[in-house]
């Protein structure tokens, strides 16, 4: 039979334990630091070269009526990588100003800098977390709260599908796309 004591003993020892516990096993299910900041400047090198590839004449470019132009579709992605690392790592309440859209949503020059500066942001707040900011939890986007890590890897998909979607607009101004760089 436990004593009193020892019972306080193991139940404060679990009350203690058990942040950490959960903070190890999330940390466990992270990728390395490392490779995220490796696969983001990849893409970010990945973007930056679909944008030098487009012609300036071809920015607001949008295949049909209804969707988003070249520049508002890549706005789209960067700015969403910006807003998770600003909501899901420096835990503020709303990303900073990255450029003018009367200005990147029209010039290549502008939309290349917003974007550069976009990443730019993320793997700056990226290299400097801790494995506790990564481990973090939030609740965005009406969505249910998951690790910091988590809303990473989740920007990076949705930008991922979402790049994707500029090959026909480049292939319909008569770009080829830029060969993408692979990990492998």
């Amino acid at each position: 039979m436990m004593t009193t004591s020892v019972a306080r003993f193991a139940l404060s020892a679990l009350v203690v334990l058990t942040p950490g516990a959960r903070l190890i096993a999330q940390t466990a299910a992270m990728p390395p630091q490392s490779i995220m900041v490796t696969d983001w400047e990849r893409q970010k090198k990945n973007v930056l070269a679909y944008i030098d590839a487009m012609p300036d004449s071809a920015i607001t470019f949008a295949p049909t009526p209804g969707v988003r132009n070249f520049a508002q579709q890549i706005q789209h992605f960067a700015g969403t990588n910006a807003e998770v690392a600003a909501l899901a790592l420096k835990g503020l309440k709303e990303p900073p100003s990255l450029g003018d859209t009367a200005a990147y949503l029209h010039k290549k020059a502008a939309l290349r800098d917003y974007t550069a500066k976009s990443y730019d942001y993320l793997l700056d707040a990226l290299k400097s977390a801790t494995p506790a900011q990564l481990s973090k939890t939030y609740a965005l986007y009406n969505q249910p709260a998951a690790p910091a890590w988590r809303w990473l890897e989740l920007s990076k998909e949705h930008a991922v599908w979402t790049f994707g979607q500029l090959i026909p607009y480049l292939r319909l101004n008569k770009v080829t796309p830029p060969a993408y760089d692979m990990p492998f």
